[in-house]
């Protein structure tokens, strides 16, 4: 929580990985450190962001009034 009594917003990093960079991994971040990476591969950036996305809404009760991507 920052002073506001609210969270911190994380950002989300999306890498190209692999000998030829043809997959995705996903870092997540707050202010001061790394709180999660993927931990696995994916075929496409597509697969990636859905990912990082079901990942977050499970942390943050699943906000259905979200209206854009969560990639940044």
């Amino acid at each position: 929580m920052d002073k506001l009594g609210q969270a911190a917003p994380v950002k989300v990093q999306f890498k190209p990985v692999g000998r030829n960079r043809r997959e995705w991994m996903w870092k997540a971040r707050d202010e001061s450190n790394t709180i999660a990476i993927s931990g696995q591969r994916f075929d496409s950036l597509g697969d990636a962001v859905r990912d990082a996305r079901t990942q977050f809404d499970v942390l943050d009760g699943g906000d259905d009034d979200d209206e854009g991507p969560f990639a940044a």
